[in-house]
């Protein structure tokens, strides 16, 4: 099997997500201007745990499946992923709904959680066969879904003259119904690309390498999701889940920027999964890591010259601080656009403790003052913390890429 081309693949996969990002952002003008602040703080907490969940399941059907497909084949990978994504999703939405600091909607979160794991194995093993085709099709069919479905779903309840606070429920049965549509089709591919014939198949030395890979991938992602949404559960507990309504918009617009780092880092690990660590890798982490600075910088640049006033006309009036989110986070946003492409090299060459270390020290950060400033500034506090929390977690794999490329060289 051929590289994937680098440049074709990187501009397919960015059209992808420049398309995910539209629809993600039509969700949530609908959703703001539908159930306002509050409404958006719930789904926002909703979609919170929801990446808390992928988290711990991502430890068997995320990069561990792209890894070791080409070595263990499908079968064995696929049986642990669905049995352990379904128990990890049960145990962890009963835990987040005792625990009572997120949306509380635990039968909602177990049924999304678990098809959603079942989507990222498949995505996975696309990636790991190289088949970015297929991987950005699902990436885009499930938001543009979702998004019709609340829709739907929505007119339907107002039809029957369903209550306001209900009407929430219209953009969780969107989830359901998208996710499972998708993952129909992530079977019906799957069957093409590696053949229809599947064996369930439990083998503890698989659970065990799957396992050893995955966990230091995903400790890390969990100790930065921390570093991403910590703030969310701080603001809900001491502001009031509007204000995680109006931060989280502000995030989504920012984070937006990192479609670019995005695009380049999927097409960038699955050919360094092929290459391996070796002079054309790093050159290619390093030219690709300035262009998405570069793009970066230009497109938050252009979002900080849209007047406040649009972004109250989409969202409504009760988020006429949106602009002053993204101002606070623009440092931070941009220092993660330019490591973004760094760690998934990292992550590719199999050198997880970086990414850990990385995420432990920016969760330090986080901790630290998410308890000094968010008490006392709020929503400019949060900003703060997460700005912080990024440029920290981003000088290190920058360091740490500059040391790894020089011993390459000597």
């Amino acid at each position: 099997m051929s590289t994937i081309n680098l440049k074709s693949g990187v501009i397919s996969t960015f059209l992808t997500k420049v398309a995910i990002l539209l629809l993600n952002f039509g969700t949530v003008a609908l959703t703001t201007r539908l159930w306002g602040a509050e409404g958006r703080g719930f789904i926002s907490l909703f979609i919170a745990d929801l990446q808390l969940i992928a988290i711990l399941t991502n430890v068997f059907t995320g990069s561990s499946v792209s890894y070791y497909i080409s070595k263990l084949g499908r079968d064995k990978l696929m049986s642990q992923a669905y049995l352990i994504t379904f128990l990890l999703s049960g145990v962890a939405s009963v835990i987040l709904s005792l625990i009572g600091k997120g949306s509380n909607l635990p039968l909602m979160l177990f049924i999304v959680a678990t098809f959603l794991g079942y989507v990222t194995f498949h995505n996975s093993l696309y990636i790991g066969t190289q088949k970015i085709n297929y991987f950005n099709l699902m990436s885009i069919l499930q938001p543009l879904l979702l998004l019709l479905f609340t829709i739907t779903f929505n007119f339907i309840f107002k039809r029957f003259d369903i209550h306001l606070e209900t009407g929430y429920y219209a953009y969780f049965y969107g989830q359901i119904l998208s996710i499972i549509i998708v993952l129909i089709l992530c079977h019906i591919l799957t069957r093409k690309t590696i053949g229809s014939t599947f064996h369930f198949t439990l083998d503890k030395e698989t659970i065990k390498k799957s396992f050893d890979f995955g966990w230091q991938t995903e400790l890390s992602n969990l100790l930065q999701f921390f570093n991403y949404r910590l703030s969310y559960y701080f603001l809900g507990m001491l502001s009031g889940i509007a204000s995680v309504g109006i931060f989280s918009v502000g995030v989504m617009l920012s984070e937006a920027i990192w479609t670019v780092s995005k695009s380049i880092s999927v097409v960038q690990y699955s050919n360094v999964l092929k290459q391996g660590d070796n002079g054309e890798s790093i050159h290619e982490t390093k030219s690709m890591s300035l262009i998405s600075l570069t793009v970066s910088a230009a497109f938050i640049g252009i979002l900080l010259l849209l007047p406040q006033s649009l972004f109250s006309w989409i969202f409504g009036p009760q988020f006429s601080g949106v602009k002053r989110v993204v101002l606070f986070l623009a440092p931070g946003i941009l220092a993660i656009a330019a490591s973004n492409v760094i760690g998934n090299y990292f992550s590719a060459i199999g050198r997880l403790k970086v990414l850990i270390l990385k995420s432990a020290l920016g969760l330090v950060v986080t901790v630290l003052l998410s308890f000094l400033l968010i008490p006392r500034l709020a929503i400019d506090g949060a900003c703060i913390v997460n700005s912080a929390s990024y440029i920290v977690s981003s000088v290190i794999l920058i360091v740490a890429f500059m040391n790894h490329r020089q011993s390459m060289q000597m």
